[in-house]
């Protein structure tokens, strides 16, 4: 059997740990872009089937063996499974800011923390009297609930917020110096100190001797740089006139027709832009927090671009997609230049492709079909 995945994953580094206390031989491997069914979980290639994501893989690796894992296949084992999950939904924001996947939202930190304190308060008072969640022996309970935590561990929980969790800590501790867990994991490295987000320092302005002053010369007026969209030929539609349409008139009935009767195709580019992160937004509003503070950061844009922003998703899994309508035959520099750009995968909308179309006016009316994702918010670039 063959697990496909980046071997630096948390789910792929917590099913080998798996596979070593069932005792099976697994083989790991690189995840294609066409395994990625869903996102970048892992997958779990047998002689039979491909098996998707990190509890279905858990449950089948179990079921190959007679190993007490599971202690006796008990129901409460996968209740520690499901508070797993939702350790790691809590976390996921946090350590994704830590590695700079995420861009630092206050709020949303200090909910994360707040949620993941009530978590360690009752798994410390579970904890009181007992060295492993299950029976004396490490069992599928501690693994899943270790492998969640292990990321923050190294990333986010710094000592001063874990030391009122003794039991918690004492148990995670005694969970990463066990053999099979070391040899997947190494030596783990706690994290020292809160994490902050880093303020770039300005650089102190070196001194200069004084020369002696020269008779001053007329200025010569520097060229004005001018911004290669502004340069375009004059376009047929004003991307002016299509805010107000938009904003004043029945988008599926006037807005939308309007467009399509209007539209420049050589003066303007139409796109379709999707988060690449969906897993991480367990809250819908997170991914709405995310999608305000793009565009709060997309000033520059706003002579040359307009999009339309619908948060979709459910069971934790929440996604931002977008329909954007830019100047020229490319995403501008003012678009390519945000932070947020390198957390949004961006595809031309090809009007020929009629799911394309559909697509593209379902974003911009914010209802629909939408390829089946469930709508849940929507903001407005303009």
């Amino acid at each position: 059997m063959e697990i496909l995945g980046n071997e630096n994953f948390w789910a792929v580094k917590q099913l080998l740990v798996v596979a070593k206390y069932l005792e099976i031989e697994v083989t790991t491997g690189k995840l294609e872009k066409d395994d990625e069914v869903f996102g970048n979980w892992p997958v779990l290639k047998t002689k039979d089937a491909e098996i998707i994501g990190i509890s279905a893989i858990t449950k089948y690796l179990c079921e190959q063996t007679e190993k007490d894992l599971l202690k006796g296949k008990c129901s409460c084992m996968y209740s520690w499974m499901d508070l797993a999950g939702k350790i790691s939904n809590t976390l996921r924001f946090w350590v994704g800011v830590a590695n700079g996947k995420n861009s630092f939202v206050q709020p949303i930190i200090q909910q994360s923390k707040k949620d993941i304190a009530l978590i360690f308060t009752n798994l410390n008072n579970y904890l009181l009297d007992k060295t492993f969640l299950i029976g004396e022996s490490i069992t599928l309970a501690d693994i899943v609930i270790a492998g969640a935590l292990i990321p923050a561990f190294e990333k986010v929980l710094f000592p001063q917020f874990v030391k009122k969790f003794g039991n918690v800590l004492r148990w995670f501790n005694t969970f990463i110096h066990q053999e099979k867990v070391v040899s997947v994991y190494g030596a783990i490295e706690l994290c020292k100190a809160e994490f902050k987000p880093q303020r770039k320092k300005k650089q102190p302005k070196k001194q200069q001797k004084q020369q002696p002053k020269k008779k001053q010369q007329p200025k010569k007026k520097q060229a004005r740089k001018v911004n290669p969209l502004d340069q375009l030929p004059k376009s047929s539609m004003e991307l002016d006139e299509w805010k107000r349409q938009y904003s004043n008139t029945k988008t599926r009935e006037e807005a939308i027709p309007w467009l399509w009767k209007n539209l420049d195709k050589e003066g303007y580019s139409l796109y379709i832009s999707h988060y690449k992160y969906p897993e991480e937004n367990e809250q819908a509003f997170v991914a709405c927090n995310l999608a305000s503070g793009f565009m709060q950061r997309l000033e520059p844009l706003r002579k040359y671009g307009f999009g339309s922003l619908c948060i979709l998703g459910e069971n934790n899994n929440h996604t931002i997609a977008g329909a954007w309508i830019f100047r020229g035959q490319g995403v501008p520099f003012e678009m390519s230049n945000c932070d947020d750009f390198e957390v949004h995968d961006f595809v031309k909308c090809d009007l020929d492709n009629a799911e394309d179309k559909e697509y593209f006016e379902d974003l911009l009316a914010a209802d629909g079909k939408l390829k089946g994702q469930k709508y849940v918010d929507w903001k407005c670039f303009k």
